[in-house]
């Protein structure tokens, strides 16, 4: 018989985006509307006034700390500060089942979009921590109209490069025998659970892999998110779901985390498996804390249950729990799920050896030709 994981799926999901800027309007509905792209118009029309979609002004430190919200790119260090030093903030909150995902955030990142743009702000995402608009963006700066993983839904970035100059691994350019001397990068995400998915880490990964093991987060991000709703569509009776925790992953699950199809006539790579297992935690501390062997990359602290709702705050740290067998009490909320690569067939070069600690190759296929991080 073969492994499964079990979770709790919540029914409801709440996300909130935050607007920031030299002065805060009162007409914040009008302004959203108004600066609306027409993909989204008439749903920001029809869903204002409506748990659904909320805009208020609300001054910063009540709820969540402003100072937790980080740029992922260096070009947004500004931005960064101005939402520190930030003394009122527009507010954005989409409230709603959580089959009506992933439209509900979509809307409601969009009337972020539309507000920032009004008046010429910086624009965040509560879940995951991250700023997500700036008026100097480059590339995305609008809602797209279909739903994309990699438009900054996740919160997946590469860590320091070897480890903030801490690793002491040799340098694989140096000695490519010791290409896997190290297992510095430990990588999350945070953001899967406003689709009603635990969060994935995956650890114990040697530098010189880091883009391959991003890459193979992703890969398994969106091949769960897929799965996910089409298991919602079909109107489960239970709001527990139990799934096969050995997943097969290919190219395709790949290119739909980019949105894109494959454009090249290269051979496709072979597909590949990992493991997901449950992350234990550390006993003596609190459920809603971060634990030392899942630090979430956006800060720690309390936080409220994603059961009941995503987050009303900067973004919580990742919940671990004891695995268990599906025959016991399951955890209220869903566990973070880790993941164990267990076959890569990259057809690495001869000379080095594949990744003993996280069995990750040297090369996921088709994975280590993606970008870096956007």
């Amino acid at each position: 018989m073969s492994a499964t994981l079990t979770f709790p799926v919540p029914m409801t999901s709440t996300s909130r985006f935050v607007v920031a800027g030299r002065t805060i309007p009162k007409n914040l509905p009008a302004l959203a509307i108004t600066h609306a792209t027409d993909a989204y118009r008439s749903h920001i029309t029809g869903r204002l006034g409506t748990p659904q979609l909320a805009l208020a002004r609300e001054p910063a430190g009540l709820r969540w700390d402003p100072r937790r919200l980080k740029a992922v790119h260096p070009r947004h260090r500004a931005a960064e500060a101005t939402l520190h030093r930030a003394c009122e903030f527009a507010v954005v909150t989409a409230f709603g089942p959580i089959t009506d995902q992933p439209r509900g955030v979509q809307v409601a990142r969009a009337a972020a979009y539309s507000l920032a743009r009004a008046i010429d702000g910086v624009a965040a995402d509560l879940v995951t921590g991250h700023i997500f608009y700036t008026a100097d963006t480059e590339g995305l700066s609008t809602e797209r109209a279909r739903f994309v993983l990699a438009d900054q839904w996740l919160a997946d970035a590469l860590p320091p490069v070897r480890s903030n100059g801490r690793c002491t691994a040799a340098d694989p350019d140096q000695d490519p025998e010791g290409v896997n001397g190290c297992s510095c990068v430990r990588l999350l995400t945070s953001g899967l659970r406003r689709f009603g998915l635990p969060e994935l880490a995956i650890s114990d990964v040697a530098c010189p892999h880091d883009v391959a093991a991003l890459n193979v987060l992703r890969t398994t991000a969106r091949r769960l998110l897929s799965d996910h709703w089409s298991w919602l569509a079909t109107g489960p009776a239970t709001r527990t779901r139990a799934m096969d925790a050995n997943l097969t992953l290919s190219a395709t699950d790949f290119d739909g985390f980019w949105g894109s199809t494959r454009r090249d006539h290269s051979p496709a790579p072979s597909s590949f498996q990992v493991r997901l297992t449950s992350i234990t935690p550390a006993s003596s501390r609190s459920p809603h804390r971060t634990t030392s062997t899942a630090r979430s990359t956006t800060g720690s602290g309390p936080a409220p249950s994603p059961q009941a709702c995503t987050t009303s705050s900067a973004p919580p740290p990742t919940k671990t729990y004891t695995p268990s067998p599906t025959n016991q009490p399951q955890p209220r909320n869903p566990a973070p799920a880790s993941l164990t690569p267990t076959q890569l067939q990259p057809s690495p070069p001869p000379q080095q050896p594949p990744l003993a600690q996280s069995q990750v190759s040297t090369a996921a296929p088709a994975f280590s030709r993606s970008r870096r991080h956007r």
